[in-house]
């Protein structure tokens, strides 16, 4: 008797990364599909719903959730879950990302490079779509690094980094220099600014607002005038005092951060200054504070909720293949809004 032949093998089962490569996208794209995901373009659609007919491909539970699925899942990293500012970014880029069929999720680094690096890691291993980053230091060579191999596209919130990446951000450029340019009008020739970001994008551009400022008007700028260090309200609280110790004090202080305007106040209420009759006085990102102290603080004002919202959008364009440049930046405007903590300085100021 002779013996039986072996059993047919079993056809080859077609897998998702068979529908990439016969629709020549990313695994992701043909999840996006499978999804239903609004995002994707429609020639891109039709090429991957010929692929799986072609291949009689059935998406399964499993199948959807095998290794390199994209998970519509986008990541948040921002520095201080204290600041509000953070906050309204995050409404934003939600709104944007939930129309899309995308969960975000938001994570503080509390400014720690060491959180930073692990928060990297976490939305890598669990294959974010992308990720929305608002970095505490630009230069860090190791966040640096972290980003490049993070395996995802990355759009920076209010920074920019070496790398080529998306980037959105609030005009603090033009913001700074109208503040500063209003200031000289009222006749203020020694003006403070107090900031952080040494490190960063948005602290480069204000000063260089207010340089820009007193170059135009013919103006020295005092070092001396300069505290750019921090965006800590207890940093403001003693610089200030420190600035107002000099020989020849500021008569106008810009104070350029949403935590720093509660120390500049403790710190004139010390020194037992008027806001405005004995020193002018303009903050950032307009607060509770600014509007309900006595007088009412000029602020340079931008909108939070559209800095996430230009993020989450600038963010799908990259996850749907769009051409948009590597470095392509988006700017929200800023809005000199005058109330009555400014004007023109004592005699002798």
């Amino acid at each position: 008797m002779n013996a039986p032949d072996s059993a047919p093998r079993p056809a080859k089962r077609i897998t998702v990364h068979d529908v990439a490569r016969e629709a020549g996208v990313a695994i992701g794209t043909v999840s996006r599909v499978v999804n239903g995901a609004p995002t994707v373009k429609p020639q891109v659609r039709a090429r991957v719903e010929r692929a799986i007919a072609l291949l009689g491909w059935t998406p399964s539970v499993a199948a959807r959730a095998m290794r390199g699925v994209a998970s519509r899942m986008v990541g948040f990293i921002f520095s201080d879950v204290r600041n509000p500012l953070y906050a309204s970014m995050i409404k934003g880029a939600e709104d944007v990302l939930s129309e899309h069929g995308y969960l975000l999720v938001t994570a503080s680094s509390d400014g720690r490079h060491e959180r930073e690096l692990a928060l990297l890691d976490l939305f890598r291993r669990r294959r974010a779509d992308g990720l929305l980053f608002a970095v505490e230091r630009e230069d860090d060579p190791d966040v640096v690094r972290a980003v490049q191999q993070a395996g995802f596209p990355v759009v920076l919130l209010e920074r920019e980094m070496s790398v080529a990446l998306g980037a959105v951000g609030a005009d603090h450029l033009n913001g700074t220099r109208q503040a500063t340019e209003y200031l000289v009008g009222l006749g203020h020739r020694r003006i403070a600014l107090v900031s952080g970001g040494r490190n960063n994008r948005v602290g480069r551009d204000r000063l260089a607002g207010l340089a820009q400022a007193h170059e135009r008007a013919g103006l020295p700028l005092d070092p001396a005038l300069l505290r750019l260090d921090s965006f800590a309200s207890d940093y403001a609280f003693r610089e200030v005092q420190l600035l107002l110790e000099l020989p020849a004090p500021p008569t106008a202080i810009v104070a350029a951060g949403m935590h720093l305007l509660q120390g500049v106040l403790q710190a004139l209420r010390i020194k037992g200054l008027s806001v405005p009759r004995d020193i002018s006085l303009i903050a950032s990102n307009d607060s509770p504070l600014a509007q309900l102290v006595t007088p009412a603080v000029s602020v340079i004002r931008y909108d939070g909720y559209a800095l996430g919202r230009e993020a989450a959008l600038l963010l799908l364009r990259r996850l749907d293949q769009a051409q948009a440049p590597l470095q392509a930046r988006v700017e929200i405007p800023t809005e000199l809004v005058i109330r009555e903590s400014c004007a023109p300085p004592r005699a002798g100021g």
